[in-house]
């Protein structure tokens, strides 16, 4: 700070340790300055005995005042010597210095001194000369008047110069939490000169965006991030602001989201879930690949290889859709439900099988205990087919016994086995198992007899006899052959 000189008349002399300006404030940060304000004895005068030193600091928002909030300043003292104490007013605008001890007195020699200390005052901002008011109760040990030992109070005034503070300085950027959770917000400060300094912050490839003040705050942020921060100062000779400092810092988030082009881990745990998308909705993992919980697949499952169950159950619930294959699904056994089952000799197991509206094909044997083909037709474990209608469309139904109240093939023929029932209706000729066909009603016939006598004879109620033709008689042992002639 810059000190002036003290009129020679005065026994005690203050001047400001340092006489560097203070730093005015700016509308975006208030600078807080230092005052110590050293008092010794004038040159050229014996010892000065003194009992109060007053200092009073202007306030106010004008460029005389030092201050307008000087309610936050702190304040100590150093001396060579016994100790002071130190009252400040309500405001902390006056601060009343008295020595302690006997007598009250406080002896300044030529290497004594006092030294009032004003911490964090906040400098005014409009830039100025400001004046301390002191006053000091003193005399000198060599008096010899009436008034000896009676001080006398001196007023004098020092001048602080505050200042617009143009020399350029860049620190201390920084994260006001190192840690934030996922999509929270960073608070990030940096200490800087305002005068002819513009500030630029990027992060994430994005374009830096000017910021203004000591301090901005980015919400959003997802996953660890390094800010950036530039602060660019004019070109001497260009005047364009083309002149680039930087300083960076790096806030972690606590559970991140994680966006990477390429990511390469040895073990990568998921506690809740891991969703792997590209642009192409494509995603290829190499190698054993473990899901210890279950697996949601929303479109299709494309297995080029092989699907290994080593251990435990693979279940397949398709819910209320499907599940389709166009190649073969096999293996040593193939569960499809609590109720249904495909072994792996073939055999299909369960309390019931159902292809909805489908069919079920097979070109081996289907076979069981009962296999019901719904809720009217049913094949029984002894062969038997039940059900109100079988029909075999134009195939044949061979082999066996078929039984029933009626039994029809439609317009083909009924071959093989026996036919027991009390009604049996063909469209066509019944043929009998020796290759003979058999007569029905309405069909017209031809006897031949192969007997001497040739008589054919018709019997009668009576149990009698009569001739129908007679050939030669005394034969009566006669054999008669029956030909299909026409139908009516």
């Amino acid at each position: 700070m810059n000190s002036r000189s003290i009129t020679t008349d005065r026994l005690l002399e203050a001047v400001p340790d340092d006489p560097t300006p203070l730093a005015v404030s700016t509308a975006s940060k208030t600078k807080l300055g230092v005052i110590h304000l050293r008092f010794t004895k004038a040159a050229g005068i014996p010892d000065v005995e003194c009992t109060r030193i007053t200092v009073t600091l202007p306030v106010g928002d004008t460029n005389t005042d030092l201050t307008s909030n000087p309610g936050n300043i702190d304040y100590k003292h150093s001396s060579s010597g016994r100790s002071w104490s130190i009252n400040p007013s309500g405001d902390r605008a006056t601060y009343v210095c008295t020595p302690s001890g006997p007598g009250g007195k406080f002896v300044f020699t030529d290497t004594a001194h006092f030294t009032l200390i004003l911490n964090a005052i906040p400098v005014g901002r409009l830039p100025g000369e400001a004046s301390l008011a002191l006053t000091a109760s003193a005399t000198t040990s060599t008096t010899t008047s009436a008034t000896t030992n009676q001080p006398d109070e001196e007023d004098w005034t020092v001048p602080i110069t505050k200042a617009v503070d143009d020399f350029f300085f860049f620190r201390a950027f920084s994260c006001e939490q190192p840690q934030i959770p996922n999509n929270g917000t960073a608070t990030l400060r940096w200490e800087g000169s305002e005068h002819e300094t513009e500030y630029w912050l990027s992060y994430d490839g994005r374009d830096p965006q000017q910021v203004t003040g000591q301090s901005a705050q980015i919400a959003g942020i997802t996953d660890t991030t390094t800010f950036v921060l530039d602060a660019r100062t004019p070109n001497p000779d260009t005047k364009e602001f083309d002149q680039h400092h930087y300083l960076s810092t790096t806030v972690t988030v606590k559970e991140p989201t994680i966006v990477a082009k390429e990511l390469t881990a040895k073990r990568i745990n998921v506690p809740q879930t891991l969703t792997a998308d590209s642009s192409n909705k494509t995603t290829t993992l190499h190698g054993r690949t473990t899901f210890e919980e279950d697996v949601t697949i929303m479109a299709q499952l494309i297995v080029n290889g092989t699907i290994t169950n080593e251990a435990g159950t693979v279940q397949i619930d398709a819910g209320s859709g499907n599940i389709t294959s166009s190649g073969t699904v096999q293996g040593g056994s193939l569960k499809a439900g609590a109720t249904y089952g495909i072994a792996n000799n073939g055999a299909i197991t369960g309390s019931g099988l159902n292809a909805g509206s489908g069919n079920i094909t097979t070109s081996g044997t289907v076979q069981g205990a009962s296999l019901q083909a719904g809720t009217n037709y049913g094949i029984a474990s002894n062969g038997a087919i039940s059900g109100s209608l079988v029909n075999v469309g134009s195939g044949m139904i061979t082999g066996g016994a078929i039984s029933g109240s009626s039994v029809g093939a439609g317009s083909g023929p009924i071959t093989g086995g026996a036919i027991t029932g009390s009604s049996v209706s063909a469209s066509g000729n019944i043929t009998a198992s020796n290759g003979k066909r058999v007569i029905r009603v309405g069909d017209r016939i031809e006897l031949e007899v192969n007997s001497h006598d040739k008589q054919l004879y018709l019997y009668c109620e009576t149990g009698n006899k009569d001739n129908v033709y007679g050939g030669k008689t005394g034969f009566r042992n006669s054999i008669w052959r029956v030909h299909y002639k026409d139908s009516n």
